[in-house]
């Protein structure tokens, strides 16, 4: 159960107002009039919650739940226990996903601002926009109507924050244009210099950063992130991008729309990824390569040169993912036969 200390629901909402969202849909012979108060899981839901079933896994669960409503594919109707009122979705996890957004909505600003905040004559501060305790708002900052802006972040000069945007505690933004419905967790970092130098043998020489970081709309940054600016070119990051906790997007890098990287990956420079990309968990990719729309790869890989779109891949260096395990069960064998393939 989510503790009310920390997180409000709304609602209820009644079967027919759930079954408005796109791709969900009550089963025949509901009563739409039903009224749902919370979201739980299957094993913890009771009566008045709705819960889902996308993973044939959970099927004894499912059976067993004591909740009033389950969002589940069409293929279960003839397994629903009785009393059970379904909703049918053929993307239960993603219907949930949207339930459960409107029994918790995104906090939005309410307009308080700060006594200790210090905020520049110059800056503009949209409507509701809530600003946090000991922010620093620097001249010719402007700030969305809604944003909500958490203790002790930094809005360096000349930043432009969208609506409807959260920046959480101790978030630094500099040189950097971000668009609207934009999260930034805890100790996210935009905009610092990038890793740019000519090496030399007397003596290692700075390259002036001169760009900026673009950040599209809907995109979402876990905690400790850091995105570096570009040296001359922007560090360019499409709509609806997520970046997991411990990411590091290094100098003139371009990620388009729809990219999902998981935790502590790192993304030399210049290096471009195309859209609905997924890369796993610390993952190291090289500079100066290409990342095909619609590629995956896997967790721990390192990527030294371009993946063609649509194609999965694994291992250091990274190639394809079959490849990958085919060679790994050839070693394998050698290793168990001492050098000899039978």
């Amino acid at each position: 159960m989510p503790d009310p200390h920390f997180y409000h629901v709304a609602g209820p909402f009644s079967l027919a107002e759930l079954a408005e969202l796109p791709d969900v849909e009550l089963a025949p012979g509901i009563d739409s009039s039903i009224m749902i108060s919370d979201v739980r899981a299957l094993d913890q839901a009771g009566e008045g919650d709705v819960t889902f079933l996308s993973n044939p896994k959970y099927l004894e669960k499912f059976l067993h739940t004591k909740a009033t409503a389950c969002i589940a594919s069409p293929k279960v109707l003839k397994k629903c226990p009785d009393g059970l009122a379904l909703l049918i979705a053929a993307n239960p996890y993603k219907a949930y996903a949207r339930i459960a957004n409107m029994f918790y909505p995104p906090v939005l600003g309410m307009g308080n601002v700060h006594p200790t905040a210090v905020i520049s004559p110059t800056a503009v501060v949209g409507e509701n926009a809530s600003i946090g305790p000991y922010v620093v708002i620097e001249d010719d900052v402007v700030i969305g109507a809604n944003s909500i802006i958490g203790p002790h972040a930094v809005l360096s000069k000349g930043i432009r924050l969208g609506n409807n945007c959260r920046i959480a505690a101790g978030v630094l933004l500099s040189y950097c244009h971000i668009g609207d419905n934009v999260v930034m967790h805890n100790g996210v970092k935009v905009g610092q210099d990038g890793f740019g130098f000519a090496p030399d043998a007397t003596g290692n020489i700075k390259i002036p950063q001169l760009g900026r970081v673009i950040i599209g709309s809907n995109c979402e940054f876990g905690a400790n992130t850091t995105i570096d600016r570009g040296s001359g070119p922007d560090t360019i990051i499409g709509d609806n991008t997520w970046c997991d906790n411990l990411v590091q997007v290094g100098h003139n890098v371009t990620i388009g729309n729809d990219v999902i990287i998981a935790a502590q990956t790192g993304i030399s420079g210049s290096t471009v990824i195309e859209d609905q990309v997924v890369i796993g968990g610390q993952v190291g990719l090289a500079g100066h390569i290409r990342i095909g729309r619609g590629a995956q790869i896997s967790a721990k890989s390192g990527v030294i040169s371009d993946i063609p779109p649509g194609e999965i891949y694994a291992g250091f260096p990274a190639r394809p993912r079959k490849q990958f395990f085919r060679q790994m069960a050839i070693l394998g064998k050698l290793s168990n036969n001492k050098g000899s393939v039978k």
